[in-house]
C-alpha cells in the first residue's frame, strides 16, 4: 500500500491520483521531493481562510466594526420601539447608554491592546460616567459616586496588577492561580469595606476576613509548589537527567 502524499489516506497500487484529494501521486525520488513539498505548502494555503490570513490588528478591526454595525443596529431598533410605544425617550435610554460605554471599551480594546494601562484608565473613567448616568435615571440617589465608582475602581486597580503580575512571571503555571486568588482576596476585603462604609459611618471587615484567611491558606502553599517544581525542573536541565 502506498500513502498519497498531500492527506497522507492509503492508496491501492499504481494509483495515478489520489481517491481522496485529488492530487496526483507521485514517487518519492530526488527530483519529485521538492514539487511534492510546493505542492504541500499549496495545499496548506488552500485550507486557510481569509480571515485565518489577516493580522492580529486586522482581526481586530474586523471584530470592531462587526461589533459597532450590530450594536448601532440594536441601538437604533430600541430607540424606534420606544418613540413609537412610548412617545419619547423613556426606557430605551439604559440600554442606549450600556450601548455607548460598551463600544467605547470594544474600541480602546481593539486599538490600544498592547497599552493596558492606558486601556483600563479610559475604560475606568467610561464605565464611570456609564454608572453616574443609571444612578440619575433612577432618581439620583447617590450610589454612583458614593458606591459603585468605589467598587469599579478597587475592580479595575486589581486587574491591573493581576494583569502586571503575570506579564512579569517568566514560568507561568500555579502562580497565576496563586496571584488570582490573592487579588480576589484583596477585592473582597474592599468590597467589603467600601459596603461598610457606604450602609453605615464606621469601617469594619465581616466575611471578607474568612476569605482572606482561606487565600493566606492556599495561595502560599501553590506558590511553593510551583516555584519548588521550577527548580527541580532547572536542576534536571543542568544535570541532563
Amino acid at each position: 500500500m502506498v500513502r498519497c502524499s498531500y492527506c497522507g489516506v492509503e492508496l491501492e497500487e499504481n494509483t495515478n491520483f489520489c481517491s481522496l484529494c485529488g492530487e496526483p501521486v507521485w514517487s518519492k525520488k530526488a527530483d519529485n521531493l521538492e514539487y511534492i513539498k510546493s505542492r504541500k505548502q499549496e495545499q496548506e494555503q488552500k485550507l486557510l481562510t481569509d480571515y485565518q490570513k489577516l493580522t492580529s490588528f486586522q482581526k481586530r478591526m474586523v471584530f470592531w466594526q462587526i461589533s459597532g454595525m450590530i450594536l448601532i443596529a440594536g441601538s437604533i431598533i430600541t430607540l424606534i420601539i420606544d418613540l413609537l410605544t412610548s412617545q419619547g425617550i423613556t426606557w430605551s435610554r439604559y440600554p442606549l447608554t450600556v450601548t455607548l460605554v460598551l463600544f467605547i471599551n470594544i474600541t480602546l480594546i481593539a486599538f490600544w491592546y498592547r497599552k493596558m494601562l492606558l486601556l483600563l484608565t479610559f475604560s475606568f473613567l467610561a464605565t464611570s460616567v456609564l454608572l453616574i448616568l443609571l444612578d440619575i435615571y433612577a432618581g439620583n440617589t447617590g450610589w454612583g459616586m458614593q458606591l459603585g465608582i468605589l467598587l469599579l475602581l478597587a475592580g479595575y486597580v486589581g486587574i491591573y496588577v493581576f494583569i502586571a503580575m503575570v506579564r512579569n512571571s517568566k514560568q507561568k503555571g500555579l502562580n497565576i492561580i496563586a496571584y488570582s486568588l490573592i487579588i480576589s482576596g484583596v477585592l473582597c476585603v474592599c468590597t467589603d469595606g467600601i459596603l461598610s462604609l457606604y450602609s453605615g459611618t464606621s469601617l469594619h471587615f465581616g466575611w471578607s476576613l474568612i476569605v482572606m484567611a482561606s487565600v493566606a491558606i492556599i495561595a502560599p502553599v501553590l506558590l511553593y509548589v510551583h516555584y519548588r517544581l521550577k527548580k527541580v525542573t532547572d536542576l534536571k536541565r543542568f544535570f541532563h537527567i
